[in-house]
């Protein structure tokens, strides 16, 4: 298929009434569709004039929308409703995190934490130079016995952390031989109402932590874990102004996400670990547990959602 022309929308939709649930037309030559609410983020794909979509939700001028080409954000002035209900019967669930830039170069957890305080409501802005360096030195000090040259950070700082600022909701790494296990844990703990929990994955293999926020699936991951078709994660990268900034609520199909980002720690990219320490080779994460104890050295492997009953 022939790659569509990189023409600027001519005309802007007039004003309408754009309802979440309900479809709309694209009514530019060609918009550009966002991860995030912005035109400063990064571009995902591109929408023809006419093109239908699936209105998921608005933030601010931004509409998140979905088809079989692309999900993300696209400038709500450039489209129409048409009235009719969303034609994919999809659970969609994006939770509202406020996003936390991370503030050097190395600090992604901190920032990933923040963004985690943010969501329940625990900061009182989105991203503090003093808050971060508290979460990375608490880290520094409770790093399994790493230097910060092999573990820069470990899994088990990150979840310290999360605990130390969080005590009442209980956190752990948690160790996965099998990326689809992980995908289904946190696709249940963000579909589970009695949770609505994100997750912060570890990525690439080892070098970075992002959040995940929201997850698209055929099906409930709540009702079925097993059963439920995941489509993919809602991702948010706290390091803005990388080259590889991912954004920050940028759709991941699950073929991206099992093919180049979730992947296995590996101690021969720098600062990710040792020879066989607990994480090498494994597919990781830090979560909720529900537990008011705090993470443990070994994790947790295998997670289920039997491990919350």
């Amino acid at each position: 298929m022939a790659a569509l022309a990189l023409r600027p929308a001519l005309v802007a939709a007039r004003p309408s009434s754009l309802v979440s649930g309900q479809q709309a037309i694209v009514t530019g030559d060609s918009i550009n569709v966002r991860g995030g609410p912005s035109a400063n983020q990064p571009l995902v794909g591109r929408f023809a004039q006419g093109t239908a979509v699936d209105l998921l939700g608005a933030n601010g001028a931004w509409w998140r929308v979905a088809n079989d080409q692309a999900v993300g954000y696209v400038d709500g002035a450039y489209l129409e409703p048409t009235g009719d209900p969303s034609a994919n019967n999809v659970f969609d669930l994006d939770l509202t995190l406020p996003y936390s830039r991370q503030l050097t170069a190395i600090w992604c957890d901190p920032a990933d934490l923040e963004m985690w305080l943010g969501y329940h409501g625990r900061t009182d802005d989105a991203a503090s130079y003093a808050r971060q360096q508290a979460i990375w030195n608490w880290e520094l000090s409770h790093n399994a016995g790493f230097t910060q040259e092999q573990w820069d950070c470990s899994p088990f700082a990150v979840a310290s952390a999360a605990h130390q600022w969080m005590p009442d909701l209980g956190f752990e790494h948690f160790i996965y031989d099998d990326p689809m296990d992980g995908t289904r844990m946190m696709a249940w703990l963000l579909a589970n109402p009695d949770y609505q929990e994100p997750s912060i994955a570890l990525i690439w293999k080892g070098a970075h932590y992002i959040v995940i926020r929201g997850v698209r699936a055929i099906g409930d991951p709540a009702a079925d874990p097993q059963g439920a078709q995941i489509l993919g994660f809602y991702i948010a990268d706290p390091n803005r102004g990388s080259p590889s900034w991912m954004g920050e609520d940028r759709f991941l199909s699950l073929d991206t996400w099992l093919g180049s980002v979730f992947t296995p720690t590996s101690y021969l990219t720098a600062n990710t670990g040792i020879p066989g320490d607990v994480w090498q080779g494994k597919f990781v994460a830090i979560q909720r547990t529900g537990s008011p104890d705090g993470p443990t050295l070994s994790g947790t492997t295998g997670a289920t959602p039997t491990n919350y009953a």
